[in-house]
């Protein structure tokens, strides 16, 4: 028999091949990104970081579609197959490169989050730090997303022809853009503003529209306040340049809390001072720096007593005025029922 005569059941460049070629790319890559990942892992567990377990949580899953991708576009430079699948492999690399790049950033914040956390709280300065990383990271996003899909469509040779012919006419088009993003950059201005001379930060007790709350995000175009009852409140970052607002914590956390009372003229107000200090030295909400009772007005009926006592944070001062204001009232009414305003009247005489 001639050899020159015999046939293979499959050319290779078929298409039976190239599904092979292509399955077996996938596969490669999941168990390459399996094997790394799994040592990362394993190393891990031996020894804890935050790098460590920040990248096993937001790199493994880009990595699982990037792996494979690498492998098939690799395939493809050994096949002939149609240049639009080569289009097509290459956009959906820069899309998952861009992903592999956002995850980054994102780790990158978990690691400064933590490494700055301390009992779940921040200091001034770290919360600054915090505020500008957020807002950078919102721009980073942007810019990548921003640059990934020029690059997508600069790769397409259609779509570059008429992004010639669009940059030709240019100068219209920013006019009309520039007119019609005003209030988008005046924001992000605004967001540059925010981030470095920063009278609001991350974590910052703020009072806005009668509304107290915590700063909880910073993003490039609004701010969200999470109020005491966890609603969010949403507001554009102009309304910071337009408008007042309250920051309880802009250089410190640390706030004095007031509780009041109105009491009869006969009201001992030694003894509800000395209940008063014995209070807050059995609550660990009270930082033990201010700690104060006196008498701020008289009037016919009334004397005004003014407590005043201080916390490290908002959240410890507002529980601490409560118990301050329960416990000192149970005080009043177990030990001087009559302690409480009383309305004298005169008795006229009868005429």
């Amino acid at each position: 028999m001639n050899s020159n005569n015999i046939k293979l059941p499959f050319s290779l460049n078929s298409w039976f091949t190239f599904s092979v070629v292509i399955l077996s790319c996938i596969i490669l890559g999941v168990v390459s990104q399996w094997i790394l990942f799994s040592l990362i892992k394993i190393s891990n567990r031996r020894k804890p970081t935050v790098l460590k377990s920040q990248l096993l949580k937001h790199l493994k899953a880009p990595a699982v579609f990037l792996f494979p991708i690498l492998f098939v576009f690799s395939a493809l430079h050994f096949s002939d197959i149609n240049a639009i699948w080569h289009k097509v492999i290459e956009s959906l690399i820069i899309i998952n490169f861009s992903w592999l790049l956002i995850a980054s950033i994102n780790a990158i914040e978990e690691i400064v989050k933590q490494k700055f956390t301390v009992n779940n709280t921040h200091l001034v300065k770290e919360r600054k730090a915090l505020t500008q990383l957020r807002f950078m990271k919102n721009l980073s996003v942007i810019i990548i997303i921003t640059l990934a899909l020029a690059t997508i469509l600069w790769n397409i040779p259609a779509v570059r022809k008429l992004g010639t012919t669009i940059l030709t006419s240019a100068g219209v088009i920013g006019i009309i853009a520039g007119v019609a993003a005003q209030k988008s950059i005046s924001n992000l201005i605004t967001g540059f503003q925010i981030a470095f001379s920063q009278p609001i930060k991350i974590d910052d007790e703020v009072e806005i529209q009668g509304e107290v709350g915590t700063v909880e995000d910073i993003t490039l175009t609004y701010v969200v306040i999470k109020t005491w009852d966890w609603r969010r409140l949403v507001l554009p970052l102009n309304y910071f340049n337009d408008n007042s607002f309250i920051n309880r914590t802009f250089n410190s956390q640390e706030l004095i809390g007031t509780v009041f009372f109105h009491v009869d003229y006969m009201f001992p107000v030694n003894e509800i001072r000395q209940k008063f200090l014995e209070i807050l030295q059995n609550d660990n909400l009270w930082d033990k720096n201010v700690a104060d009772l006196v008498v701020t007005k008289a009037d016919r009926t009334t004397m005004e007593l003014r407590t005043t006592f201080s916390a490290k944070n908002a959240s410890d001062i507002w529980d601490l005025r409560c118990n301050v204001r329960e416990k000192l009232i149970a005080f009043i009414q177990k030990n001087h029922e009559n302690g409480f305003p009383t309305i004298r009247l005169k008795e006229l005489s009868q005429t």
